[in-house]
C-alpha cells in the first residue's frame, strides 16, 4: 500500500460496477469511497474532498453530467479532476460530459488498465 493513498470516489447507481471498481482500486491502492447517485456524490464531495471522480451518466435523482456541472461551478469542488466512466458513447453525449466540466471521459466497456492509466495521469495533472 502506499503512504498517504489518493481517495477516489466512485459514482454508479449499479451496485455490480460500484463493486468491480472498488476492488479493482483498492488492489491498486487507492482509498475509495462510493455513491449511489449524482446528488450524494455532490454531498460526499463537499465533505469528503476525494482526490478525484469517477462518475456514471445515467443515474435517478441527480444524473452525472448534472452532478458534474455542479461540482465544476463550486468553489470547493471545482478543481477535483471527474473521470465520467459510462456506456453513454455517442460524440454528442461525450462532448455534453465535456462541457460539463468532465476532465476525461472513458466508455464502458473498459480496459481497467486503461482506467488506472487515466486515473495515474489525471492525479499527476491536479497535484
Amino acid at each position: 500500500m502506499t503512504p498517504n493513498p489518493k481517495k477516489i470516489l466512485v459514482v454508479d447507481d449499479s451496485k455490480f460496477a460500484r463493486t468491480i471498481l472498488v476492488n479493482g482500486l483498492k488492489k491498486e491502492g487507492f482509498n475509495v469511497i462510493e455513491a449511489e447517485n449524482g446528488q450524494e456524490a455532490v454531498e460526499i464531495t463537499k465533505i469528503e474532498k476525494p482526490n478525484l471522480i469517477i462518475m456514471d451518466v445515467v443515474m435517478p435523482v441527480l444524473n452525472g453530467i448534472e452532478a458534474t456541472k455542479v461540482l465544476k461551478n463550486l468553489n470547493e469542488t471545482n478543481k477535483i479532476p471527474i473521470l465520467i466512466l459510462t456506456g453513454q458513447n455517442s460524440k454528442e453525449e461525450i462532448l455534453e460530459g465535456f462541457n460539463a466540466g468532465a476532465d476525461e471521459y472513458l466508455c464502458k466497456p473498459f480496459k481497467f488498465t486503461e482506467l488506472i492509466a487515466t486515473l495515474k495521469t489525471l492525479l499527476n495533472l491536479y497535484k
